[in-house]
């Protein structure tokens, strides 16, 4: 049966590889379609679009949003949006720079507790855009201060480590907004990941979310099946993925182990094809 998976990373936010290389692996599993949702940038879907064609695959723009909601993080799938829309464009800007406010707070933690100078850290992360947690943690390990990245992160960088400084985010409205505003369509990622979030759909869904991501490599079959009954129940869209960055934790990537059916393509192409006939 043919499969999707609608959420997928390169270098051009925290994975590991170039957007035609995602799109490459893609096509060498035997995927239909895809869609690349780099965290707060859509530096990568032109390459990525054009390599999805190349190769005969299905392609839709994406990205991934970081947003709050009640004083907590979720994050926030776009899906065929027009990635020139001023509205996207300036909230894009303003998560860059965002991140980089961040980063540069973290690089001055690190080096105030003697981990590794601003000097230092700065030359790595320099030519990095957007910059973001993932790749001062790669720094780390790369100098010798963490034995993984992911140990980066334990010993640095979450929550109540040294380093670790908050998010500066905007709202999931002004994300909703920004998406419908260059005509796509948004998405609630990954629901069943933490302990508050499934707590928090019939919230979430105050506001005019097109759907939600129903597979994950974090959700169970049950959980699949509670969130598609979720959306049947309210009319929504569904969408899924592997949320895959490649092995840039010096893992196995998790591409090909979420097959999204290609139906939930089909249904948000439909989708986006019926709305741009209403908006003209």
């Amino acid at each position: 049966m043919a499969w999707v998976d609608l959420h997928l990373h390169s270098r051009c936010s925290d994975g590991a590889d170039a957007p035609e290389e995602v799109v490459a692996r893609a096509h060498a599993l035997g995927m239909a379609a895809l869609a690349l949702t780099d965290h707060d940038t859509v530096a990568g879907v032109p390459a990525a679009r054009a390599a999805a064609h190349e190769a005969g695959l299905g392609f839709l723009d994406g990205v991934e949003i970081s947003a709050a909601f009640e004083d907590r993080e979720i994050h926030i799938i776009g899906l065929g949006m027009c990635l020139e829309a001023p509205a996207l464009t300036r909230l894009l800007e303003t998560l860059h720079t965002y991140r980089a406010t961040r980063v540069r707070r973290i690089v001055e933690r690190l080096d105030k507790i003697g981990t590794a100078s601003i000097d230092v850290l700065a030359s790595r992360l320099q030519p990095v855009t957007p910059v973001g947690r993932m790749h001062v943690a790669v720094a780390l390990m790369e100098l010798g201060k963490a034995t993984s990245v992911q140990n980066a992160f334990d010993r640095y960088l979450n929550r109540s480590c040294p380093a670790y400084v908050p998010k500066e985010l905007p709202s999931a409205r002004e994300a909703v907004e920004a998406i419908h505003d260059a005509d796509g369509l948004a998405f609630i990622a990954h629901p069943g990941l933490g302990n508050t979030l499934c707590r928090r759909l019939d919230a979430l869904f105050e506001m005019p979310f097109d759907g939600l991501e129903a597979w994950h490599v974090s959700h169970t079959p049950e959980m699949v099946r509670e969130f598609q009954g979720f959306a049947r129940a309210r009319g929504l869209l569904l969408t899924g993925g592997s949320d895959c960055h490649g092995d840039i934790k010096k893992e196995r990537p998790t591409m090909g182990r979420v097959k999204v059916p290609y139906t939930c393509y089909e249904h948000i192409l439909e989708t986006l094809l019926e709305s741009g006939i209403r908006n003209g």
